[in-house]
């Protein structure tokens, strides 16, 4: 097959399916690396790094029984696998073929090919029939398809002791993993010091998420950019395969591009406060996690914690509040007077994330400065901060709310503290969390207070 019927053989269009996808872009990568290659001349190279270079360390992507692991077939590894692929690009007679159908990702009309873990991670094992649809072996792919999938390794990174991964339709986040995964490898390789699937410092996938996102905002000019990512971390070892999908729905996506954008070190001085360190304790004054010792106190550095549990990026990644480890920022910051902490990265998490109106937001902020001004005339703010954070339960704070009503009219004050309408279509919408109403107030209150 010449160069051009290659060219013309290969469509790089999106699948939808993770693993074909990134092997595509592996496959892409090489073949602009290496255009002078054909594609069996590409395969060739791969096949010479899997056994060669890697010494077949290829066990959490392809199952024992492929072509280029299966032990029965020692010394043939090469051979087998270079002849098998190239009957797959001549669209030849393979065992489990079928003459025509529909490929199970790309939806192509055609001859299609068996694959199952031997070739395809996580997709169920010949040996358990009824894992496939009608009973089937495997799943039937086009000729390209399963061609894709031999580049997989080339497009993961170990992350947590299985292979990472990210999956996004953008442009934004493929050419990102192009750069910062697959010509790294492909680098790695042509330096020699490449001897398996390239690793990352990140034994933890949740924080790896957060770091891949934050260097994709780096590249990113448009300050409006966002995306949806999903980190798949997966191994096809042995009996004990697993994958694990961690995403980072759009919106948590624009409001870190808006906070990375603007107060990054900020967003990562609160970010810290929040591993959960074992033996360890935050200095609040001075920002840092000391480690106790005998004998006198260590710092310890971002590296010594970057793979510790964090409770701002699970909460993020599991739909709940981080609202309290705000407040808990701008109360600290009053009371021990620290630098300023960005009202902006409240109000882009509470409007990008929570969803809250601006009209929502405005109101709330309002009655926070009549409770400020209260608090001046009375000469005593902890009386209307106790009594907020006082507040357990959704009647506990419209209790409160009621109090301060009244003791905003006792004032004198020519408008209420709040209007009827407001307090209906704002401050308590159908579908809004009480607490999240009650934070925002106290994060304003502190602030005001911090500053005024």
């Amino acid at each position: 097959m010449n160069k051009k019927d290659t060219k013309y053989y290969i469509s790089y269009i999106t699948t939808g399916d993770p693993f074909i996808d990134i092997g595509g872009l592996a496959l892409k990568t090489i073949e602009e690396i290496f255009f002078e290659k054909d594609l069996l001349e590409i395969i060739e190279y791969v096949t010479d790094i899997y056994i060669e270079r890697w010494n077949q360390k290829l066990h959490s992507v392809f199952h024992t029984n492929s072509k280029i692991l299966n032990p029965s077939t020692k010394g043939k590894h090469k051979k087998n696998t270079i002849g098998y692929y190239n009957s797959i690009i001549e669209q030849a007679d393979v065992p489990g073929h079928i003459d025509k159908g529909y490929c199970k990702t790309c939806g192509k009309i055609g001859r299609l090919y068996l694959n199952s873990r031997e070739f395809f991670p996580i997709s169920g094992s010949s040996a358990f029939v009824n894992f496939h649809h009608s009973h089937e072996k495997g799943i039937f792919l086009c000729n390209e398809c399963t061609l894709k999938l031999f580049f997989v390794p080339l497009g993961v990174i170990v992350v947590g002791g299985k292979n990472g991964f990210l999956h996004a339709q953008s442009d934004h986040v493929r050419n990102f993993w192009k750069k910062e995964i697959i010509i790294e490898n492909l680098n790695k390789i042509s330096r020699n010091s490449s001897d398996g699937i390239l690793r990352t410092e990140y034994t933890n996938p949740q924080n790896a998420l957060f770091k891949f996102a934050g260097k994709i905002i780096q590249e990113i000019s448009d300050a409006n950019a966002s995306e949806y990512l999903q980190l798949i971390n997966f191994t096809n070892f042995g009996a004990s395969p697993d994958c694990t999908i961690h995403i980072l729905p759009n919106p948590i996506f624009t409001f870190l591009n808006k906070v990375l954008r603007y107060f990054p070190k900020q967003w990562y001085k609160f970010i810290n406060r929040y591993y959960r360190i074992k033996g360890a304790k935050w200095n609040i004054e001075n920002q840092q996690w000391l480690k106790e010792s005998r004998k006198e106190a260590q710092i310890l550095m971002d590296t010594d914690y970057l793979n510790n549990p964090n409770d701002i990026y699970e909460k993020l990644l599991s739909n709940k509040s981080i609202l309290g480890h705000l407040l808990s920022t701008y109360k600290n910051r009053f009371i021990y007077q620290l630098e300023k902490f960005p009202i902006e990265i409240t109000h882009y998490y509470i409007t990008e994330v929570l969803n809250m109106t601006k009209e929502q937001v405005g109101v709330i902020a309002r009655i926070a400065d009549v409770i400020f001004e209260l608090s001046r005339k009375e000469n005593s703010y902890k009386k209307y901060l106790f009594m907020l954070e006082s507040a357990g339960k959704a009647y506990e704070l419209r209790g409160t709310l009621l109090k301060i009503i009244k003791a905003n009219f006792q004032s004198g004050a020519k408008e209420p503290l709040i209007r009827m309408e407001d307090y209906v279509n704002y401050l308590f919408p159908d579908g809004q969390y009480w607490g999240e109403v009650r934070d925002l107030l106290l994060i304003h209150l502190y602030e005001k207070l911090h500053d005024g």
